[in-house]
């Protein structure tokens, strides 16, 4: 039993590493002016307070973590009385606005998508109907767009950061740590300091 424990704890740190690496290269685009740019103009918008169910609440009902949206286009096809409607615009977290998707019902706005880390069970969303999605090329894969521009995963206020906690982490895993362990050690510096500076 203890070994099995064990042998999942190092599977959860696996995959922890793996998405804490992701979501470092997705923030850690160059800087420019469209961003600065359409931050300012999202901040402008009005914000909602939306709920976020348990996370076995919804894994139960067969919601992906890591997919917001395909879980709120799956809530809104699925829904019998047609109460729900997909919203999407942008996640608050910290100094940073992360694309997102949620639901609304009857007034009630709510997050569909279970979390992999421990998150505040309410957070503020800025709904955004700017945004539309459009097909690629392969008729398949969906992207968003706002004001005919391919939008990136979130709009940061000190996109500089981002960058040096990427290569900081990168560092750290070129000198043969695991990525769980180098983001230990970057997110209990670069990150703290990130939080610390002025949110949105």
């Amino acid at each position: 039993m203890k070994h099995e424990a064990t042998a999942e704890s190092a599977l959860r740190k696996e995959d922890l590493g793996r998405i804490a690496l992701r979501e470092a290269e997705r923030l850690a685009f160059p800087p420019t002016e469209w961003e600065a740019n359409t931050l300012a103009e999202v901040l402008a918008l009005p914000r909602v307070t939306v709920t976020r169910p348990p996370e076995k609440h919804l894994l139960a009902a067969g919601m992906v973590p890591k997919d917001c949206h395909v879980n709120c286009s799956t809530q809104v096809a699925n829904d019998p009385d047609r109460l729900s409607r997909h919203v999407w615009g942008w996640w608050i977290y910290g100094p940073i606005v992360v694309l997102h998707s949620v639901v609304e019902v009857r007034g009630q706005w709510l997050c569909l998508t279970p979390q992999m880390t421990p998150l505040p069970s309410r957070f503020q969303f800025i709904p955004d109907a700017s945004i539309e999605w459009l097909k690629a090329n392969d008729g398949v894969a969906t992207y968003g767009f706002r004001g005919g521009v391919k939008l990136p995963d979130a709009l940061r206020r000190y996109p500089e950061h981002h960058l040096r906690m990427r290569d900081k982490l990168r560092a750290h895993m070129a000198s043969g740590i695991t990525a769980f362990d180098a983001w230990q050690i970057v997110d209990a510096k670069l990150g703290a300091e990130l939080m610390k500076r002025e949110p949105i």
